[in-house]
């Protein structure tokens, strides 16, 4: 089993579908043990772009990132020696990422009266798969396809990669020479242009500044201000709609559209950013499944999980996923949850309207999956079970292998039943109903019979108790049997209407205790769980969203003081990433360290992990 790339000190910038990863120290350069390079959609296309003054690497001092994609690299020559035993000469390497392209601008100055100077920077492109990144498989550089004194262009498969600095490429290098001294800098550009004309997703626009009435100072403000910026580095549409905006999932390897990641950062950001609710919708909408596929996991009615370019292959999780993947069984009520939630905000009327013909076949997915429930001996609960043999053996957010497991760490069978889905399909249920009634269409009734199923049944099914009291299990396996500790997914229970006020209390309660809560956020799985390892992607870490989404559902319930605490939580975790929220952390509390301890291979940014800063601020008292 090979372990996925550190990138828990990297510095990344995005524009999507653009990327860059430079290393801890600045540096885009092969080896090292990092994950570096100039990426678009799933290519890594530059993967060297080393600069050297008079011979000397630059000894990096700072990595500074600022808004619209820049990163700032300061590096001092100490081979460059001047009169005292002070360094000399300063390199400053500005790196500004758009959709498809990247300028570079070199600053060189010095404190000497006189440097005569040569500039150098070493090119190298590989167009390695993101799969074979995760794998830790690099390809060799590739030769340019053409080159002349001002530009190096490499191509492969409809992917381009062009590098232009007028009249200065010499041997597959960028090279300038002049003069710097005290107080008159040399100045240098280079730019990188990226294409892909088999890519499934494109830029989308990116709207003028948000509002926020109440901006607050201090850590929230700073937390609130790169989280914006960084969703701002997010957004795209697919070719096939490519007037319907949405979130790619995150960096670097779900760059691109996921049905339960996109339509959370939607439904968290629905406060700031309507327009985007109605954009995620459709563009979800335009590959709303039409046939039975098992294969792709595909049925009539049911959302996407997951969109690429081509076949995703991961060999060491036995995986390969088409490129239209419908392997979640959340997905698809979630829609209907942010399409209710859109409708009840009033601001994209038309929007709606559009998009009832799509709601009325995801309520007819519902409807079956519910029946197909009953039938599989889940007592009509939404349930899942890969039968191609290389899809996800689990299909809720928690999609790891040994996520669904029992308090003796034993791992459930399908299918399984998870509490959070049927939460999500008891709101679902209800928004679709809401919606029918409204807009006169039929069906009404059958939902709401199936949302009065659903609780009670959840209610007799789904409790169960140990000694720290009664909590709803995280799932039921495949012969009924609920697992039997408590994890983070009783949090997304909340607000949903599927539990009463004295249910509520019991959850707020326990997602408050030590067991759960870190004191940074919630810890997926019990801490007294066999199977907890804080550095466990899905038995023990703490994800930003997950925690962000039991605030939200806390308020709901009128917990204000409980989201409070959640909240200040998180918000005090995210000072150990720049004041930034990356998709997960370990689960060291805060007993065990005074600052939030990384999951190395925690990608960022992540739109549900950045999106849930509207939702902190709230808690904490910002109006939007």
């Amino acid at each position: 089993m090979s372990v996925q790339p550190a990138l828990h000190r990297q510095h990344c910038s995005v524009a999507a579908p653009t990327q860059l990863w430079l290393d801890a120290e600045g540096r885009l350069a092969d080896g090292g043990g990092w994950f570096t390079g100039l990426l678009h959609g799933d290519t890594r296309m530059l993967s060297r772009a080393e600069t050297t003054v008079n011979g000397f690497a630059p000894e990096p001092a700072t990595v500074e990132p600022a808004p619209g994609g820049v990163l700032t690299v300061r590096g001092l020559v100490r081979g460059i020696e001047g009169p005292t035993e002070d360094p000399a000469v300063e390199l400053v390497q500005t790196w500004t990422v758009t959709p498809g392209a990247v300028r570079v601008s070199l600053r060189l100055a010095t404190s000497l009266p006189q440097l005569d100077a040569e500039v150098r920077v070493r090119l190298a492109a590989d167009f390695t798969d993101m799969a074979a990144i995760r794998l830790g498989r690099f390809r060799e550089p590739l030769e340019p396809v053409s080159a002349d004194g001002s530009s190096l262009r490499w191509a492969e498969e409809g992917k381009t990669l062009t590098v232009a600095a007028p009249d200065r490429v010499e041997d597959g290098c960028l090279v300038w020479r002049g003069t710097a001294s005290a107080g008159r800098p040399m100045e240098a550009e280079w730019q990188a242009t990226l294409t892909d004309t088999g890519d499934a997703v494109v830029p989308a626009h990116v709207p003028a500044a948000r509002s926020v009435r109440d901006r607050p100072a201090g850590p929230l403000g700073a937390l609130l201000d790169n989280s914006l910026d960084e969703l701002d580095g997010l957004r795209l549409a697919t070719r096939t709609a490519p007037d319907a905006p949405f979130l790619a999932a995150g960096a670097p390897w779900y760059f691109t559209l996921f049905g339960r990641d996109s339509l959370w950062a939607a439904r968290l950001l629905l406060p700031l950013d309507a327009a985007l609710a109605a954009g995620t919708l459709r563009a979800l909408a335009a590959y709303q499944g039409t046939k039975t596929d098992p294969a792709a996991a595909e049925e009539p009615g049911k959302i996407l999980h997951e969109l690429r370019a081509k076949e995703l292959i991961l060999e060491s999780q036995a995986l390969r996923l088409p490129p239209v993947y419908f392997g979640a069984v959340d997905s698809t009520p979630l829609w209907l949850c942010l399409l209710g939630e859109l409708g009840r905000a009033g601001t994209d009327d038309a929007a709606v309207r559009s998009l009832l013909p799509n709601a009325v076949r995801a309520a007819d997915w519902l409807l079956a999956a519910g029946a197909a429930g009953r039938d599989a001996g889940n007592g009509g609960f939404l349930s899942y079970q890969d039968t191609s043999g290389h899809g996800l053996s689990n299909q809720g957010w928690k999609d790891s292998r040994d996520a669904m497991q029992f308090r003796d760490g034993r791992q459930a069978d399908g299918p399984i039943a998870l509490a959070e889905v049927q939460g999500y399909a008891y709101q679902a249920a209800l928004e679709a109903a809401d919606l029918f009634d409204a807009y006169g269409e039929p069906g009404a009734a059958e939902l709401r019979d199936l949302a009065a199923g659903l609780r009670d049944a959840f209610r007799e099914r789904f409790w169960v108790e140990d000694d720290g009291g009664r909590f709803p299990a995280m799932a039921l396996d495949g012969h009924g049997t609920p697992l039997d500790v408590p994890g983070s997914n009783m949090g997304h229970l909340l607000g949903t209407g599927i539990l009463d006020p004295a249910e509520s209390r019991l959850v707020a309660d326990r997602l408050l205790s030590p067991e759960l809560f870190s004191g940074y956020g919630l810890h997926t799985l019990s801490r007294r769980a066999t199977g907890f390892w804080p550095f466990s992607y899905h038995c023990g870490s703490v994800w930003s969203h997950d925690t962000a989404i039991a605030v939200r559902g806390l308020l709901a319930e009128g917990f204000t003081e409980e989201a409070r605490v959640l909240a200040e939580g998180l918000l005090a975790a995210s000072a150990a990433f720049g004041h930034r929220l990356p998709e997960l952390f370990a689960g060291v509390s805060a007993a065990e360290s005074g600052t939030a301890v990384p999951y190395p291979a925690s990608c960022h940014p992540q739109a549900w992990s950045s999106a849930s800063a509207v939702v902190l601020a709230q808690a904490l008292g910002v109006a939007f």
